[in-house]
């Protein structure tokens, strides 16, 4: 059997470990990646975040919203969570411009993921009037 196509495939995008899970756009450009086994629920969980995020980096922004709402909707309780809620106060503040959004977004993780990497990041967002 030739591997070589897999292997080249494997090295081209970074994959050590498998599950890999690689979401790229039509150009061939990565926009998140997951590895490893899920349970269901939260595997849902990561591709919803691998599709609001792709929307996001497209700046496709009210279906990245649209996306973002959903996720936290439907699995508030998943490692994917955090993200999605920091990400739809970046894509809320990107789509209008107002930066109230962020500072709702660093209230509801300092309260849902108060330990989470996202709450640290959104921080700066305190300076917020």
């Amino acid at each position: 059997m030739d591997f070589s196509k897999q292997e080249k495939e494997v090295n081209e995008f970074g994959v050590n470990w498998t599950p890999t899970i690689v979401f790229l756009d039509k150009d061939g450009k990565e926009h998140y990646r997951f590895t490893g086994f899920y349970e269901p629920d939260e595997y849902k969980a990561q591709l919803g975040l691998a599709r609001g995020k792709t929307l996001f980096d497209l700046n496709q922004f009210d279906p990245a919203i649209q996306c973002f709402q959903e996720l936290g909707n439907l699995f508030p309780k998943s490692d994917a969570a955090p993200e999605a809620r920091f990400y739809l106060g970046v894509a809320q503040y990107k789509s209008s411009k107002d930066p109230h959004p962020l500072k709702e977004a660093l209230e509801e993780l300092k309260k849902n993921y108060p330990d989470s990497q996202w709450a640290k990041r959104a921080a700066p967002y305190e300076a917020i009037p």
